[in-house]
């Protein structure tokens, strides 16, 4: 190859490793951002199925994160309960309508025979922030829960 080519592909070279480091520079922490973020939170207007038996649009960390919101809420609401005790069923997630609120449908079943086999839990939440890492950081807008009949019985 002529001096000319080989300048010519190392200015090449140089351009595309400028790219890929910028690249990484502002994508990578967007893609952190976005893994621990409540998906859809500053969108309103329809609902949107983001976790059920069909659909799954979030993540594990955004699942257990709000799995540790709807825990949180029920012992808020009628706790609080020793979660060693119960077992995950399912856990539905809906963005609401409304700006930052979630609807959470949580099902569990205590480890111990009962003869009510699972519990359902409905309950929406409003989001302080989109950040999941703040999880406590939330109001209760509705909650229904089978526990005040569990406990009962």
């Amino acid at each position: 190859m002529s001096e000319e080519k080989v300048k010519k592909h190392t200015t090449r070279a140089i351009w595309i490793v400028c790219i890929l480091i910028l690249l990484g520079i502002f994508a990578i922490p967007q893609m952190y951002r976005n893994y621990h973020a409540a998906p859809y939170c500053n969108s309103s207007g329809m609902q949107i199925t983001l976790e059920n038996k069909d659909t799954h649009k979030l993540n594990d960390y955004q699942k257990k994160q709000f799995v540790k919101m709807a825990r949180l809420a029920i012992d808020k609401k009628d706790g609080p309960f020793n979660w060693n005790n119960y077992q995950n069923v399912s856990i539905h997630v809906y963005k609401m309508k409304k700006q930052s609120e979630y609807g959470l449908i949580y099902k569990v079943k205590p480890t111990i025979r009962s003869k009510q086999h699972t519990i359902t839990n409905s309950i929406i939440v409003k989001l302080a922030n989109r950040n999941l890492k703040t999880y406590h950081k939330f109001s209760i807008k509705g909650y229904s829960s089978d526990f005040s009949n569990f406990m009962n019985n």
